[in-house]
């Protein structure tokens, strides 16, 4: 899986490359051709007379929306749908814990008299030999032919 989400991060970050390119070409092409402006809302916007106001403001819209796709989409998914699988997940451990309770009330005599019958029936531990001095190494002999 760590290969994928490598595989992801570097196609997402070549698509970014290509769009960001694309977005400068275009920006110096229409900046280039006097006759080529946008329009916007029946406003035409000549990039060529953008005075200090135009670029202020396009500056703090990217901004704007550069917040609100990093710091608000991530934590509105968080809050819709980490806060509720969480919270399903919660009453279903819950659940799990009652007939986990449940269970143990029921069984606890059966689980006490098998205590009792595996204390009473398990194998003693040996006792340890005592320890013995190490032995010598022996060095094999040369043989002479």
């Amino acid at each position: 899986m760590k290969r994928v989400f490598k595989v992801f991060a570097v196609f997402t970050l070549l698509i970014l490359i290509a769009a960001i390119s694309g977005g400068f070409s275009l920006w110096h092409h229409i900046g280039d051709h006097q006759g080529m402006s946008i329009t916007v809302n029946g406003e035409e916007m000549i990039l060529g007379a953008l005075d200090l106001g135009d670029i202020i403001g396009g500056a703090v819209g990217l901004a704007i929306a550069a917040v609100v796709v990093l710091v608000v989409v991530p934590l509105c998914l968080l809050v819709g749908v980490g806060l509720p699988l969480l919270i399903v997940g919660a009453i279903l451990a819950l659940g799990v814990l009652a007939a986990l309770s449940v269970g143990a009330v029921v069984f606890s005599p059966l689980i006490l008299i098998g205590l009792v019958l595996w204390l009473l029936l398990r194998r003693k531990p040996a006792k340890p030999l005592p320890p013995q001095a190490p032995a010598t190494p022996v060095e094999p002999a040369l043989i002479h032919d």
